[in-house]
């Protein structure tokens, strides 16, 4: 205990938030450098996305054991396991031959980097004293939040620059920084000497292992393979529900639980869990949306879709550290309402977007939802941990990051979805205006038929009219479909906000 008062908190803090980061950006840089991967390899697109999933996957199904790891091992030890492994996986990636190899160097990256994020959290809550905790979630919202936004930013500039191994290579030395801040600043603490710290749950962690496992395929696979007309998906999902309540079901019952869902007994955890994760659908949906709208719509190359993008994320940065001292002075709901309510304002503000709208008019509404999000995430995150004894934190960091990282891939994959079928369902309706008893379309034809004659056949002209108007047709059906998709979010932020009076604001327990 004498050693973490002497430690400053906030260079432990720093000491764990670089390993955070890189474990979180390290999810999203590589999105941008996807075609040179399945160009290098002479992969397809679907090959080539298993990179990016599988390290999700393999994160994710560490978040389960955090706890029992920490009771076992202590933070400090699992954070030098985790960011050697971690930094094993990047090198492995840099050295892989075939996308296999490559794919397989990802899941030795990604379990390294499942238990940093919970670990953090659970060391901030530990060296901030109660009344600074919206600081220290501040701070854990740079790595929980900033990271992923920064990362397709800093792959892009490294695959431009010089090749998409350096996403990899770039990492082994901050790694090595990052073990050598956690020798020095992180305190030593023993685990605790309990009888379950030797009992490993091995039938709850295999029930996990196939939920998360069977819904990161249907969710990467579905949209390929036109979702529940396909039986072995059908059979997939199945599995995965089952899954997840014989965890749930086992894990209230087991003795020894691998992780102690009890906590969600607690009214704040469940509640801040359950806000906390739509928040991530805001951020992460919209940092899906945006750039697909610009490229498909606006015709911006992805480096450019990335460079309006970035804005948010350095707003992010700052917002977050303002917030957390923010909410020392502001009651955390009224801090946390505010936040939901810009978050609902600035998606409506997209909705506002068309073929025709300039960089300012994207940029604007990302400052604004970023604004938002660091505004209702600080709060929120102190508020759920707020009520829990300290002993409960590192298993309650563990099933947070769980289900949010939940949350956050079924709300990916459905965004792409809904952009798909909706723009389907629009399309059928527009088509309907296409026809040769709408004066307004015949006007439109005949109009562009006559441009079309002065370079073609009268025939050619006619066909090249008509393609022209279908483009367009199609053109306004995607733009419908964001629209909605749009207003979707806007309505869900708005919607979540009465749900902060579910939340005490009672002191800490210790």
């Amino acid at each position: 205990m004498n050693d973490k008062k002497q430690i400053n908190p906030y260079i432990a803090a720093l000491s764990v938030l670089l390993p955070s980061f890189l474990a979180l950006s390290a999810s999203s840089a590589t999105n941008v450098s996807q075609p040179h991967i399945a160009g290098f390899y002479g992969a397809t697109q679907y090959e080539a996305n298993t990179v990016i999933t599988c390290y999700i996957i393999s994160g994710g199904l560490m978040l389960p054991v955090t706890g029992y790891l920490v009771r076992t091992i202590g933070k400090k030890l699992l954070l030098y396991y985790s960011i050697w492994i971690f930094a094993l996986g990047c090198l492995l990636c840099v050295l892989a031959p075939n996308l296999q190899t490559l794919i397989a160097a990802r899941i030795v990256q990604g379990v390294g980097s499942g238990c940093i994020l919970p670990v953090c959290q659970a060391v901030l809550l530990e060296v901030f004293p109660a009344e600074k905790r919206g600081l220290a979630m501040g701070l854990f919202g740079i790595a929980a939040l900033f990271s992923p936004l920064a990362g397709p930013f800093l792959g892009g500039f490294l695959t431009d620059n010089w090749s998409w191994q350096w996403i990899f290579i770039i990492n082994i030395p901050l790694c090595m920084i990052a073990f050598l801040l956690v020798k020095l600043f992180v305190s030593d603490e023993k685990p605790q000497k309990l009888k379950y710290n030797k009992r490993f749950d091995i039938t709850g962690y295999i029930a996990i292992v196939i939920a998360m496992g069977c819904m990161q395929i249907v969710l990467d696979k579905g949209q390929q393979y036109n979702w529940f007309d396909t039986p072995w998906i059908c059979w997939t999902t199945g599995i995965c529900v089952l899954a997840f309540v014989f965890f749930y079901v086992w894990e209230l019952e087991y003795k020894y639980p691998v992780i102690d869902i009890r906590v969600f007994k607690d009214r704040n955890f469940l509640v801040g869990t359950f806000i906390s994760s739509f928040i991530n659908v805001m951020l992460y949906s919209t940092l899906l949306l945006v750039p697909m709208f610009v490229q498909s719509l606006l015709g911006y190359s992805p480096s450019m879709s990335g460079l309006a993008m970035f804005p948010r994320a350095i707003v992010c940065l700052i917002g977050l550290i303002a917030a957390g001292e923010i909410s020392r002075f502001v009651k955390p709901k009224i801090l946390a309402s505010i936040g939901l309510l810009i978050m609902g304002i600035s998606v409506l503000m997209l909705t506002q977007m068309n073929p025709t709208s300039s960089m300012e008019s994207i940029i604007l509404p990302n400052i604004l939802l970023c604004i938002g999000v660091s505004a209702a995430f600080v709060p929120i995150t102190a508020l759920s941990f707020q009520t829990l004894p300290a002993a409960k934190n590192a298993d309650a960091a563990a099933l947070h990051a769980l289900f949010k990282n939940i949350m956050t891939a079924i709300a990916t994959a459905m965004s792409a979805t809904f952009i798909a079928r909706v723009s389907q369902i629009h399309q059928t309706y527009l088509t309907g205006n296409l026809a040769a008893h709408n004066l307004i379309f015949r006007t439109k034809l005949m109009a562009l038929q006559t441009k079309f004659s002065m370079l073609y056949p009268s025939i050619l002209a006619h066909k090249k009219a008509n393609g022209m108007l279908y483009k367009e047709l199609l053109q306004q059906a995607r733009l419908g479909a964001f629209f909605d998709a749009f207003s979707v979010l806007a309505l869900i932020s708005i919607s979540i906000i009465p749900f902060l009076l579910l939340l005490k604001t009672r002191k800490s327990v210790e």
